[in-house]
C-alpha cells in the first residue's frame, strides 16, 4: 500500500523540533515523511548545531536546502541542497532573494516566502515528490497563525490537534532530554529578524551591534531592489527605521528585555510583529 506523503517543516526552533521528533515517532506507520530544514544564511549557528544535533539522534534524514531565486524570470524561487559542513553563514541565500524581490520587511514580508517555502516545495516538487502534506510547528498557544485554508493547501498542525502543546509544555519536554537548543529566546533563528519587538532587538544591538552587519549591508548596497511602490529606498525595520537607527536607539536608556518581562508588557517596544522562536513555513 501506498502511504501519503508527509514533509515535516523543520525550521530549527525546539517547538519544530520536537514536532520533528513527535511525527518520527508516531507517525511513521501512516505516513512517508521526508524532514526539510531551509537555511537563510543568517540562522545562529547554534540552530544549525541543533538541527544536525537533532537528526543525527533521532535519525530524521533532514535535508538541508536553500533558496536559489530565478533572477529576470516571474517564478518563485528554486533550491539547491547543502549540509550542515556547506552552509551559508554569511547571508548569501538572502542577499540573493533580496537582490531580485528587494528588502523585506512588513509592507514587503517575502523573506519566509522565498527563502523557506518556495525553497522547501520547489526542492520537493524537484526530486518528484508531489501531492504532499506539510506538517508545520504552530503550538495551540498560537492558534491565531493557522491558515483559514489550511485543508486546501494540505497544512496539517499536529501540535494543535494531534498532541495539544503550548510553549511551556515545549520546553517542560526539552527540559527532559540530553540536549537542548543553546541560545535564548532573544536570538531566534535569524537573529536580527525585522518581525522581533524593539525591546528584543536593542538588547541585541546594544550587547552586538555587529549582529546588525547584514542589515547596514543590504541597505547600503540596494536601497532600490524589487518593486517600490513609491520608490523610496527599502529599510529592514518597522516605523521606516534602518539598522544604523536600531543601533543608535540601543545606545540611549530603555529596559532591556529579559523572559522575566518577554511580551507582557504590552508597551510599544514588546509588540511584535509574529516573530518568537522561529520563522513557520507558510506554503
Amino acid at each position: 500500500m501506498t502511504l501519503p506523503k508527509l514533509c515535516v517543516s523543520f525550521s530549527g526552533g525546539k517547538t519544530s523540533g520536537f514536532l520533528a521528533w513527535w511525527c518520527k515517532n508516531n507517525l511513521s506507520q501512516q505516513y512517508e515523511m521526508r524532514f526539510v530544514f531551509a537555511n537563510t544564511g543568517l540562522e545562529h549557528e547554534k540552530t544549525l548545531e541543533f538541527v544536525q544535533r537533532c537528526d543525527r539522534e533521532w535519525d530524521l534524514g533532514v535535508e538541508w536546502v536553500e533558496a536559489v531565486p530565478n533572477h529576470n524570470e516571474r517564478k518563485s524561487s528554486g533550491a539547491r541542497v547543502v549540509a550542515f559542513e556547506t552552509a551559508s553563514r554569511n547571508g548569501e541565500p538572502f542577499e540573493a532573494v533580496i537582490q531580485k524581490y528587494g528588502i523585506s520587511n512588513q509592507s514587503y514580508p517575502h523573506c519566509t516566502r522565498e527563502l523557506k517555502a518556495s525553497a522547501i516545495r520547489n526542492h520537493l516538487l524537484g526530486t518528484d515528490w508531489d501531492g504532499y502534506f506539510t506538517a508545520i510547528g504552530i503550538r495551540v498557544d498560537e492558534i491565531d497563525r493557522m491558515q483559514a485554508d489550511a485543508r486546501e493547501k494540505r497544512i496539517v498542525y499536529p501540535l494543535v490537534s494531534a498532541v495539544p502543546m503550548d510553549k511551556a509544555a515545549v520546553n517542560r519536554w526539552w527540559d527532559r532530554q540530553d540536549f537542548n537548543l543553546e541560545i535564548p529566546p532573544m536570538l531566534g533563528n535569524c537573529v536580527t529578524c525585522w518581525k522581533k519587538s524593539d525591546r528584543k532587538l536593542l538588547t541585541i544591538a546594544q550587547d552586538d551591534p555587529h549582529a546588525f552587519d547584514f542589515m547596514r549591508r543590504m541597505e547600503e548596497r540596494y536601497p532600490l531592489a524589487g518593486h517600490n511602490v513609491d520608490g523610496t529606498p527599502r529599510t529592514f525595520f518597522r516605523k521606516h527605521r534602518t539598522a544604523e537607527q536600531i543601533i543608535a536607539r540601543s545606545k540611549q536608556p530603555f529596559r532591556r528585555w529579559s523572559e522575566a518581562v518577554n511580551e507582557d508588557l504590552f508597551a510599544d517596544e514588546d509588540m511584535p510583529n509574529g516573530c518568537s522562536e522561529s520563522c513557520e513555513v507558510v506554503l
